[in-house]
């Protein structure tokens, strides 16, 4: 698994960028603030998405892990590839994409190329219960990771009993702490003061 590269970029296209590692270049496709973040002789770090299907290994670099996580998140909505969720990710910077979907903003997301009304809502169907702080302003909104998500489905079964929202704003919290899932659930239950 490829997780980072960091390189000096040697070519950039407008939708991707080529950074050489060690004597060996790799090309990444990138959403547009990736692209702009990235100066040809100069050097750059890339977050990595590796896409393999059977006759192609493909790289997708984002410049920060919440971009890529973004991406990742776009990639579970059915009719939603990898060119469009970096259209997407193009369109809008994380923190509008992340509104858009806590606030179900259908008009915005349909301002991007590619995305149509049916897309639209599949994406808020589909990624709304992934989001912590939905409903709250600006920033407070964001993605569950896999660890959170397994998190929040232990604090709201029903032998622990938080509602949907107690859970996700203990998770809000607890974001900096990159937990796994078991000590998430052990640090949250002691912030909704149910710990020992």
């Amino acid at each position: 698994m490829i997780d980072s590269i960091s390189g000096d970029v040697v070519r950039k296209g407008s939708d991707f960028v080529v950074i050489d590692v060690g004597g060996v270049s790799y090309q990444a496709s990138c959403a547009a603030d990736a692209v702009r973040g990235c100066e040809i002789g100069h050097p750059a770090l890339l977050y990595i998405h590796l896409a393999m299907r059977e006759d192609t290994i493909q790289l997708f670099g984002f410049s920060t892990l919440r971009e890529r996580e973004l991406f990742r998140q776009l990639l579970t909505v059915g009719q939603v590839g990898p060119k469009l969720a970096l259209q997407v990710l193009s369109s809008l910077p994380p923190p509008e994409l992340v509104a858009a979907i806590a606030g179900r903003d259908i008009d915005r997301l349909t301002t991007v190329k590619g995305v149509g009304r049916k897309t639209a809502e599949r994406i808020l169907v589909d990624l709304r219960d992934k989001i912590a702080g939905a409903g709250e302003e600006g920033d407070a909104a964001f993605f569950l990771s896999s660890e959170e998500e397994t998190a929040l489905r232990a604090l709201t079964s029903r032998s622990l009993g938080f509602s949907a929202r107690e859970a996700r704003e203990a998770l809000g919290r607890l974001r900096g702490e990159h937990l796994p899932a078991e000590a998430l659930v052990r640090r949250a239950l002691e912030v909704l003061g149910a710990g020992s």
